[in-house]
């Protein structure tokens, strides 16, 4: 009898262990549920758990965003999607369970959803923003078809040549003829693809280190630019040049002369009447400022956002007369941004134009030679 006592204690003591152990698993288990919850929350694509009727059982952080929703949001998916894809997914309609919609908070964003079943009737859906992703290739769809309506021009004008060159009765001037007039469409082909591997290039480059970086005399290379220049201009263009030969950058030379070349051959071309055409490098309270003014055709308002897009031309047909690859102001853009810069431009109908961009400064140090003045 004596030993009833301590069994009775120690039962006691079990049981208390036991409620314990539940309590203290019960708050690891809703530790590790948090941890879960957190992470799935951090995950930046939606995801959420559906029942067997299709209400939205869980869900993480993202697809709330995406789809509007609150948490402990119970309706259905076709409820909070409002779009008949969703009910054609939910149906099984659908064969690799994919759908795309607009989002039902902002028209345009653009989700897919993926929806996966599992045990029990309940199911799974993925949401991602496809937006950029969608934008990209159709910026990719956009660019091989420029290139190819770019290169079928002057592949068409080569044909018609060659066929030509293939007549039995032709004579020797029209062979000669016809032979001096391929030069034009093939030059044309060949600056089209030097633009698009420079551009390429750039785009894909990594942003200059020191060991590419190096102190340019842009002063020197104007002179360079407006030699090469005058070959693409006419006798009724006039330069006229205002550089400061102290006034030095550090950066990548090919690239800046490419960027200074670009503007001033699309002052020529934009020019087609002549005028002056001033090309200046002078110190300002921002930095050293490239400069090209024309007193050309002048570029509408709505039209100047749009200047440094691949391709894009204010007048396609007379500007392609003009031996342009379309390419040239996005050259500029990119070779810029990889020196801390940016195309600046002012310009009106029928005024003519002003294209510039400020480089930071260097020390002089960095120079060897005295500051301006």
């Amino acid at each position: 009898m004596a030993n009833a006592p301590r069994h009775s204690e120690r039962a006691g003591v079990r049981g208390l262990v036991e409620r314990l152990d539940g309590v203290f698993g019960s708050r690891r288990l809703g530790r590790e549920l948090a941890l879960l919850q957190r992470t799935f929350d951090a995950v930046p694509d939606g995801w959420m758990v559906l029942g067997d009727s299709g209400a939205v059982a869980t869900e993480n952080d993202a697809a709330r965003r995406l789809l509007g929703m609150v948490r402990g949001d119970h309706r259905t998916l076709v409820e909070v999607a409002r779009d008949p894809a969703v009910d054609s997914l939910m149906a099984g309609e659908v064969e690799d369970g994919i759908v795309e919609i607009s989002s039902p908070i902002d028209e345009s964003t653009r989700l897919e959803l993926r929806h996966i079943r599992a045990d029990g009737g309940q199911s799974i859906v993925l949401v991602r923003d496809v937006t950029t992703l969608n934008r990209l290739l159709t910026m990719r769809q956009d660019f091989i078809a420029n290139v190819s309506h770019e290169l079928r021009t002057p592949l068409t004008v080569i044909v018609g040549y060659l066929e030509a060159l293939e007549d039995d009765d032709i004579d020797l001037d029209t062979m000669r003829r016809l032979l001096n007039r391929l030069h034009a469409p093939a030059e044309r082909m060949k600056a089209l693809v030097d633009d698009l591997l420079t551009l390429t290039r750039l785009e894909s480059s990594p942003m200059p280190g020191p060991d590419d970086v190096e102190v340019v005399n842009v002063a020197a290379m104007v002179d360079s630019i407006v030699a090469e220049a005058r070959q693409l201009a006419g006798p009724e263009h006039g330069f006229h040049i205002d550089v400061d030969s102290d006034l030095c950058v550090a950066g990548v030379p090919t690239e800046l002369h490419s960027a200074c070349f670009n503007l001033v051959a699309n002052a020529i071309r934009y020019s087609p009447d002549g005028g002056p055409i001033h090309v200046r490098w002078r110190a300002s309270s921002s930095g050293p400022r490239f400069e090209v003014e024309d007193a050309g055709q002048g570029i509408a308002a709505e039209h100047l956002s749009r200047l440094t897009e691949r391709f894009f031309r204010v007048d396609l047909a007379d500007s392609r007369a003009r031996g342009g690859t379309g390419l040239g102001l996005a050259i500029v853009k990119h070779v810029l941004r990889r020196h801390n810069s940016e195309l600046r431009v002012a310009s009106e109908v029928g005024e003519g134009s002003v294209f510039h961009f400020v480089l930071p400064a260097i020390s002089t140090s960095e120079t060897g030679t005295a500051p301006p003045a």
